[in-house]
């Protein structure tokens, strides 16, 4: 099974360029987090934030930072006091502003959220921040070495559970005394993302949050398809069976005929503009209704290759009225390998029963193309169970709070 993935929440993203900055094995890439080279010689730790061709910004550990290099401890701790009062003031302002929601649910959740914002607003003059916001001018940095997304988050849960000197001890090491600690070091704590410092918001970042509360305190809006084909679903984006294996036995024949023929299947060079069309589509449906966030998932079946792909995607409304995509994930799953329980899952369903006994009256495939079929329907579940969590875990990161942790917008769709 081949992972890939496109999560993009701002102050954990990858966006460097790897090329220019980093090379292909060094020492730094047996420590957890991100590090940054300074030209004067000083080394930073931690995880980058964001980065662009003009500066860099980086969240390290205070405790570390005030112990390695004291100088930049005093600027950076009254910076990110003063932005953590800043987006605080902000989110309260806005929180004000919102008219009040239709959904009961999602009301109740602003007024909770201005209250926690005004309360942690009213001790602001005794914030003492756990971690610091780092930012430095592109001129100064003479190397930004990335972590591996595991390595990054390895980080996190150190910090979280309060480990000596995390960022100067190997993975090695921060997972063994994880492991002694009967912690798995999967995804982002919440306990760590709750002791980040508050920053301002941009318009469209606070758009795109308010559309993930929405959808998820609110009545939802799914989308689910093959290939560039989008349908409206009430349930949450969950694989139909039946109709699957009839699309599975119809390619299969397709393909066999083309074989016989002398003929391949023409490759449509226009799949990306069938599914932006497709995706247009949605979000007339999402401007129709007046949702703010919806979420499409797509299945792609590669016969030749054996494997299913399904991607799944969050779209937002923006400030400016526009959409984009601020999560998607995509897992692709080998439809060759045999998975006994979800397989037999599949044969018992009634749908699918109907499905099968149809295809043996008309004969149109043998016992070997159905079996595949159903593998095919194993391998679409199992990436869709996955893409699942993915998305869970997402917005479990930025349901709790309007605050933290930022969201990045900046990548279209």
């Amino acid at each position: 099974m081949q992972t890939q993935r496109i999560v993009r929440w701002q102050w954990l993203r990858v966006a460097v360029i790897l090329a220019a900055f980093t090379s292909t094995a060094r020492a730094a890439d047996r420590l957890a987090g991100d590090h940054i080279t300074l030209r004067n010689g000083s080394k930073l730790r931690g995880v980058l934030f964001e980065q662009s061709d003009k500066s860099v910004t980086l969240l390290v550990s205070a405790k570390w930072l005030s112990t390695t290099n004291a100088k930049l401890h005093q600027t950076a701790r009254p910076q990110t006091v003063d932005a953590h009062e800043a987006g605080l003031e902000q989110a309260v302002q806005r929180l004000k502003a919102e008219p009040p929601p239709a959904v009961e649910a999602v009301a109740a959740f602003f007024k909770q959220q201005l209250e926690d914002a005004q309360a942690e607003l009213a001790k602001a003059d005794d914030f003492e921040p756990e971690f610091l916001w780092l930012t430095l001018p592109m001129k100064d940095v003479a190397r930004v070495d990335a972590a591996t997304p595991e390595h990054r988050q390895l980080l996190t849960w150190a910090w979280a559970e309060g480990l000596d000197r995390a960022e100067a001890r190997s993975v090695e090491e921060l997972s063994r005394d994880l492991k002694a600690r009967n912690v798995s070091p999967i995804g982002w704590p919440l306990p760590f993302v709750e002791r980040l410092p508050a920053r301002e918001q941009t318009d469209n970042e606070w758009a795109a949050r308010r559309a993930l509360v929405e959808y998820a305190l609110g009545s939802r809006l799914d989308f689910q398809g093959t290939g560039d084909v989008l349908a409206r679903t009430g349930k949450e984006a969950q694989a139909d069976a039946g109709p699957l294996l009839v699309e599975l036995l119809r390619q299969q024949l397709q393909s066999q005929f083309g074989d016989l023929l002398g003929e391949r299947p023409a490759k449509n060079g226009r799949d990306n503009a069938a599914k932006a069309e497709s995706l247009a589509k949605a979000i007339q449906t999402a401007d129709t209704e007046k949702r703010n966030g919806f979420r499409v998932t797509r299945l792609d079946l590669a016969i030749e290759l054996q494997q299913a792909t399904v991607t799944t995607q969050f779209v937002a409304r923006l400030a400016d009225g526009s959409w984009r995509t601020v999560f998607q994930h995509t897992e692709r799953a080998d439809a060759k390998q045999a998975r006994p329980d979800i397989e037999k899952r599949i044969q018992d369903d009634p749908q699918v029963k109907k499905v099968l006994d149809l295809t043996r009256q008309l004969g149109v495939a043998g016992d070997g193309q159905i079996q595949q079929a159903i593998r095919f329907g194993a391998a679409t579940m199992t990436a869709q169970q996955t893409c699942d969590r993915e998305f869970a875990a997402f917005r479990d990161v930025y349901l709790p709070s309007m605050v933290r942790p930022t969201l990045s917008v900046a990548n279209g769709r």
